[in-house]
């Protein structure tokens, strides 16, 4: 395989941050702060199958990254979900700072197995029914589901 299709879309031949994730961390800076209805609440989802194990530090480090950055807009509150194997998906706690996110997802390591997006949404169901959750960002590179059970429940 060439360094081309190994290195991650966010990572030039230098190895530096890509333009995009520079833009982003940049327009989330500048963006106002939250209304007073509170902090956000988002479910990072991480597919920690064993394809995606080359790539996972970096990736650790860029979302780290991004949720630092939310510091000064009010907060964020992140819950991490991933799944690896063959039947193991978990969620971590609500965090709500950078540290703990950064904690958590390297003590996660990646193991082969299948994708198992269908728990992630229906987790993130479950936590909606409890309590507003305003986003789901889900990190993968594959999906050997069903498409339409996936469709139907995001």
């Amino acid at each position: 395989m060439s360094d081309d299709k190994r290195r991650l879309p966010t990572e030039s031949k230098s190895g530096e941050v890509s333009a995009e994730v520079d833009a982003f961390l940049r327009d989330l800076q500048r963006a106002p702060p939250r209304p007073s209805g509170g902090r956000g609440r988002l479910i990072f989802a991480l597919d920690a199958t064993a394809s995606r194990g080359p790539s996972w530090d970096r990736a650790c480090r860029i979302q780290g990254e991004m949720f630092e950055a939310t510091a000064a807009l009010g907060g964020l509150d992140v819950k991490l979900v991933y799944y690896r194997g063959f039947n193991e998906c978990k969620a971590s706690r609500w965090m709500t700072n950078a540290a703990d996110l950064h904690r958590v997802m390297r003590a996660v390591s990646c193991l082969g197995g299948e994708t198992q997006i269908e728990r992630v949404l229906a987790h993130a169901l479950g936590e909606t029914k409890k309590r507003r959750v305003n986003a789901l960002v889900f990190v993968g590179d594959a999906m050997e589901e069903n498409v339409d059970r996936l469709c139907q429940l995001a």
